[in-house]
């Protein structure tokens, strides 16, 4: 489904040090299961615990860009190289979220996409939409409605109240009285919604299907105490 879909990701030319350490996100189980490692400098950080379920702890990093993901499970080539891919970060980008996305063509099979994760902007309680099909959507949550773009670009909706069930619609931006897509989806006030659009794969059922990755807030703040209790006892 998604293998057959080109991507090509404008990110800023010069890798800068980002405002916070970045967090990774695999595309699917078959990207969570490589080996692969976050690279700065002479520093190499194995990505552990990458899943396409949920984003990786920060990354503790030592030193600034540039930066690379190696890939360990590729055989160098002749030139005995390591196989690596540029993961440059924009300077704007104050809390990165590196999602990886299959690519067939790059040594690595990877491509990377950058998005900025801060909770100023995507809050907590809100969805942020990225647009992975060919045409430009429509949803509508409730009686709040935004188009989403092709080309990734992140738009967030945030419907406010208390923790509820929703309806949900997508359509089509040239025909938005045919729905693609309708369901009720629960609202919650602690949770921030990545949400990817996606080609369905079967048309017949639909056009468009999704790739949520839900974050709990509590989870987070219980999971960041036990960090550091876990640091303090080192």
């Amino acid at each position: 489904m998604f293998r057959s879909i080109f991507l090509y990701v404008t990110l800023a030319a010069a890798p800068l040090m980002a405002a916070s350490p970045p967090r990774v996100l695999a595309w699917d189980e078959e990207i969570a299961g490589r080996k692969l490692a976050f690279v700065v400098g002479k520093e190499l950080i194995k990505l552990e615990g990458l899943s396409s379920l949920r984003r990786t702890p920060p990354l503790a990093l030592k030193a600034a860009g540039p930066y690379q993901i190696r890939a360990l499970d590729k055989t160098p080539g002749p030139d005995a190289k390591p196989i690596e891919l540029n993961c440059p970060i924009p300077e704007t980008v104050e809390k990165p979220l590196i999602v990886l996305i299959p690519d067939k063509v790059h040594p690595t099979g990877l491509r990377v996409i950058v998005v900025d994760d801060n909770p100023a902007g995507f809050r907590w309680g809100s969805y942020r939409f990225l647009n992975a099909t060919p045409k430009e959507l429509i949803v509508q949550l409730e009686k709040k409605a935004v188009k989403v773009p092709t080309g990734w670009k992140p738009v967030d909706l945030d419907l406010g109240g208390e923790t509820r069930g929703i309806g949900a619609r997508i359509a089509l931006s040239e025909s938005i009285e045919v729905p693609l897509y309708s369901a009720v989806w629960e609202y919650n006030t602690n949770i921030r919604t990545l949400c990817f659009l996606v080609p369905g794969d079967d048309p017949r059922l639909s056009p468009v299907a999704f790739k949520a990755i839900p974050e709990d807030k509590i989870m987070l703040q219980i999971e960041a105490k036990d960090q550091q209790t876990a640091d303090k006892n080192g």
